[in-house]
């Protein structure tokens, strides 16, 4: 990987969870406000999938780990300055 190269982390929409289990683990797994935990997770449902953060893999790999662990829908990609 190169040192460069930058990721997208995303939260995608699901039928498994409710909202406000999703808005629970952000805040816990992202150490966020409710409010901006909120405001993914609405994004996430009205649209499929939503950025979450962007950043080095490393930084971004631990919280996918996490939300994966947790059951909720997440992926990195990299981020192609779209």
């Amino acid at each position: 990987m190169a040192k460069n190269i930058k990721y997208r982390l995303y939260l995608y929409n699901d039928n498994i969870n409710s909202f406000n289990r999703v808005v629970r683990i952000l805040t816990e797994t992202l150490d966020w406000t409710v409010y901006q935990s909120e405001q993914c997770a609405l994004m996430a449902h009205e649209n499929k999938k939503t950025v979450l953060k962007r950043g080095k893999y490393t930084e971004l790999a631990k919280y996918c780990k996490q939300l994966k662990k947790a059951g909720i829908a997440a992926a990195l990609q990299v981020d192609e300055g779209i």
